[in-house]
């Protein structure tokens, strides 16, 4: 993660060292007040149903678990609210439009190789009636699957993201 290779300070360019600040070890500048403070990516997932109330998934293109059937997901920008953030990332990964609806977790992953991130989960629907799909940015395929028939193995604990969604939806219709 770019906090471990920070060098610098981006306030006076002065050296960043590791010291202890409120109770751990930080980096932080030699010079002036700053200190690096290492927070978690913000990130997204969908749990997209259609109308035949079957789960996407997408084949994974990239690191970690390419070639695993997954969740769309991506990590949410800046500027962006996290419903749009699933918004881009189904559009970009599956090629459909959705309607997101309720929030049905945040959760934190604090072992993606990648870099520890809170995941918030959210119910879905495609926007339109077609449920037609192109796989498309870091995805290699996508498929409707049925959700009693999910892939084994989802990576990222997909498989209790699924089930808690469901049992969501259940009660409480997007």
């Amino acid at each position: 993660m770019w906090q471990r290779r920070a060098r610098f300070c981006p306030l006076c360019g002065a050296s960043l060292a590791p010291r202890e600040v409120n109770g751990r070890e930080r980096l932080a500048c030699t010079s002036c007040s700053f200190v690096l403070y290492a927070g978690p990516a913000s990130a997204v997932a969908g749990v997209v149903l259609n109308r035949a109330d079957e789960v996407l998934l997408v084949r994974r293109g990239i690191e970690p678990f390419r070639g695993d059937w997954a969740l769309p997901a991506g990590y949410q920008e800046y500027d962006e609210e996290p419903a749009e953030a699933l918004r881009r990332e189904v559009l970009e990964e599956a090629g459909i439009e959705i309607d997101v609806g309720r929030l049905v977790a945040l959760l934190h992953v604090p072992d993606d190789p990648r870099k520890p991130a809170n995941v918030a989960i959210y119910l879905a629907r495609p926007s339109t009636a077609s449920d037609a799909l192109e796989a498309g940015d870091d995805a290699r395929d996508a498929r409707w699957f049925p959700k009693d028939a999910l892939p084994a193995g989802l990576p990222f604990d997909n498989n209790r993201m699924i089930a808690e969604a469901i049992a969501v939806r259940d009660h409480y219709p997007i």
